[in-house]
């Protein structure tokens, strides 16, 4: 199964709607981890799984969900609430007693993956405003294949072009 995971566009609709355009079809879930800063009525937001997020202001998202998809359970959070600035222990936590296999968070606006107990913690960076030291990119979202055996992450940019640097692979425990 693929996901594709989105953050931070802070109300820019084209790249939502290239990214859709280019892989709605191509994945079986598309994610968001809020501050999209649209309505989740709006045109590009209707087919995302949306949180959320600290600039989401009057918007009705939920500020964390679940969801399953061919038996693999994520977790979604802007991350702001859970600090993720400071540490992801927070949601380390969160993700053990939920049970969760991939937890997907934005927020701080730099990419970042890693593997912790058997979960895989995924921050697609900000589509629009990256910061950090893949910022140079100009923006950045990934798709996460998942099989029984691995996490296979590809970071892309705003031509939705993979980004050769950014590929990794983890062995599911």
């Amino acid at each position: 199964m693929k996901a594709l995971i989105v953050s931070d566009n802070h109300g820019d609709q084209k790249i939502l709607k290239d990214i859709q355009d280019q892989f709605a079809k191509q994945v079986d879930v598309l994610i968001h981890c809020g501050d999209s800063e649209l309505p989740n009525d709006s045109t590009e937001m209707t087919h995302f799984q949306a949180v959320k997020g600290n600039n989401d202001w009057g918007l009705n998202y939920p500020p964390q969900l679940t969801l399953t998809v061919k038996d693999v359970k994520f977790l979604v959070v802007h991350g702001d609430r859970d600090l993720v600035n400071y540490s992801l222990t927070p949601l380390m936590l969160k993700a053990q007693s939920l049970g969760v296999q991939v937890v997907c968070y934005g927020h701080t606006h730099q990419l970042a993956v890693s593997m912790d107990a058997g979960t895989l913690f995924i921050n697609p960076g900000s589509i629009s405003l990256p910061l950090g030291e893949y910022s140079r990119i100009g923006g950045t979202f990934a798709i996460v294949g998942i099989t029984k055996k691995q996490f296979v992450v590809d970071y892309y940019n705003r031509n939705c072009s993979p980004i050769s640097e950014l590929h990794f692979e983890f062995n599911r425990s």
